[in-house]
């Protein structure tokens, strides 16, 4: 199946229910952001106007984006094309051994980075990444 089909499939299977309302005009502003690095990364700012909403603004970028989201008996749900959304975490083990998320939806090198930044600080606690993707 092609990734729309399969959010199709999904949809029409498991999942069904449309959040529904309307989207907005999109402004797109460029912009810069420092990183943790210090590196400044180029973004891109969406401003939906004084008129909108938050969640025109949300609707509008999540479907330019192929996401489908709904809501069904279940709660809220988002079928996200292909490897789209970061699926990466970020754990800590304290001196007790019980285990901590610190941080969760990162890249690969979003966690990589943040754990070497916590080693770097000498912290005593354990500190590691793994890909939570679930299936």
């Amino acid at each position: 199946l092609s990734q729309d089909n399969m959010a199709d499939e999904l949809q029409i299977r498991h999942r069904k229910g449309e959040p529904g309302g309307p989207g907005c005009e999109v402004g797109v502003l460029q912009g810069m952001i420092p990183s943790t690095s210090g590196k400044d990364l180029p973004i891109q700012i969406l401003d939906g106007g004084k008129s909108s909403t938050e969640v025109e603004l949300l609707r509008t970028i999540v479907s330019k984006m192929g996401i489908r989201w709904g809501q069904d008996e279940f709660g809220w749900w988002a079928a996200v094309p292909g490897d789209a959304f970061p699926s990466w975490v970020v754990k800590r083990q304290d001196d007790s051994g019980n285990e901590f998320l610190v941080e969760v939806n990162l890249t690969r090198n979003q966690a990589e980075e943040m754990v070497k930044e916590f080693e770097d600080r000498g912290h005593k606690q354990t500190y590691w990444c793994e890909d939570a993707l679930i299936g």
